[in-house]
This record gives C-alpha cells, sequence and structure tokens, in this order.
C-alpha cells in the first residue's frame, strides 16, 4: 500500500501538479486550505503532509501548530513548500522545508527519507 500524503495548496495549479508528480509513489488527498487540511488530517491521518507556506485563512504555519496539537497527528511528518524562506526561529517550521522552484527528484527523494523510522533516540529529543 503506497503511504498517504496530504497536499495543502490554495493553488489548484500546484495541488493538481504535485498529485501528478507524486502519485506514483505515493496515495494523495488534496485540501486547498488549511482548515480544511486539518478536516481532513483528524478523519483520516495521513502519513505525511506537504504545504505551502501562504495560504488565506489558516497559514501553513498555523496548519503546523494545530497538526502538532493533535495527539493523533503530532508524528505526522511535516513539508513546507514555498516561494519565500521559512521565518527566522519559527518552530512550527516543520520537519523540512523546500524553496519553490523544487526539482521533483528532490521533492520525492525528501519524501521517501521522511517516511523513514526515526532512531528511538531522535523519537526521544522531539
Amino acid at each position: 500500500m503506497k503511504p498517504r500524503v496530504l497536499i495543502v495548496d490554495d493553488s489548484w495549479s500546484m495541488r493538481q501538479t504535485l498529485r501528478l508528480l507524486l502519485a506514483p509513489d505515493f496515495d494523495c488527498a488534496l485540501a486547498e486550505n488549511g482548515l480544511s487540511a486539518l478536516e481532513q488530517a483528524r478523519q483520516s491521518p495521513p502519513d505525511l503532509i506537504v504545504s505551502d507556506v501562504n495560504m488565506d485563512g489558516m497559514d501553513g504555519y498555523e496548519l503546523c501548530r494545530q497538526v502538532r496539537a493533535e495527539p493523533a497527528l503530532q508524528a505526522v511528518p511535516f513539508l513546507f513548500i514555498s516561494g519565500h524562506p521559512p521565518r527566522p526561529g519559527m518552530p512550527e517550521a516543520g520537519d523540512a522545508y523546500l524553496i519553490k522552484p523544487v526539482q521533483p527528484a528532490v521533492l520525492i527523494a525528501r519524501l521517501h527519507e521522511m517516511l523513514q523510522p526515526r532512531p528511538l533516540a531522535a523519537v526521544a529529543r522531539s
């Protein structure tokens, strides 16, 4: 069974592009904003979340904060893809952050890497 990835972006074209790119390796669910993503994640927890940062309503940082506050979701790896670098000192900057444009091979490799089991020492520190 393919890992389930929740793709969150307010751009329809970006959601579709990511879905087409990731579909061979991942089962993709799509959300157009942070609130919809949080509802979907609660109903059917994904194996990984890929989110834009700048979205109307709930931005990606707030989505990450709320996901981390949910006991059933707090261990779900979270990857940001944005056209801008992360804000300095943002503890909710997810587990990884890629800046657009992202090479498809880099994105896919990063997602597979994020889905690998973490050593117990790393889990204990987080």
